[in-house]
C-alpha cells in the first residue's frame, strides 16, 4: 500500500510538474516570483530531455509500480499519461522529438518575450 501510495505521488507530482512548464511559461513572463521558480523547474528538465536521458521521476515512479506489485507501463510519462488518453497508439521516436521541439519552442518564446524588453531597458540606461 505504501509503495502504491508513492508511486501515485511521484505521479501526481510529475504531472503537476509538466502542466507548470507548459502553462508557466507565460505567467513566468509575467511575474518575477514566478519565473525564479519556473526557471528552477525548467533547468534539470533541460538537463536531462536535452541530451535524450531518462527522466528520474519515470524511473523512480515505475519502480515503485514494481514494488507494489503493479506492471509498470511501457513508454515515457508524458506519452502515458497525457497522449495516450487521447490518441490510442501513444508517440514514436519522432513523435517525441517534434514534442519537445514544440515545447521548447513554446517556453523558449516566452522566456524571450520576457527578456528582451528588459535587456533593451538596461542598454538604454
Amino acid at each position: 500500500m505504501v509503495a502504491w501510495l508513492l508511486a501515485a505521488a511521484v505521479a501526481l507530482s510529475h504531472g503537476l510538474l509538466a502542466v507548470f512548464i507548459v502553462f508557466g511559461a507565460p505567467l513566468a513572463a509575467r511575474s518575477p516570483r514566478v519565473m525564479r521558480w519556473y526557471l528552477v523547474a525548467l533547468a534539470p528538465i533541460a538537463a536531462v530531455n536535452l541530451p535524450g536521458l531518462p527522466c528520474p521521476l519515470t524511473v523512480w515512479e515505475k519502480d515503485l509500480w514494481r514494488l507494489a506489485g503493479h506492471t509498470p507501463y511501457r513508454g515515457g510519462f508524458i506519452s502515458q499519461y497525457f497522449v495516450e488518453p487521447f490518441y490510442a497508439p501513444g508517440l514514436d521516436a519522432r513523435g517525441e522529438t517534434v514534442l519537445l521541439v514544440a515545447v521548447t519552442v513554446w517556453c523558449g518564446g516566452w522566456l524571450l518575450y520576457t527578456a528582451v524588453p528588459r535587456l533593451r531597458l538596461r542598454a538604454a540606461r
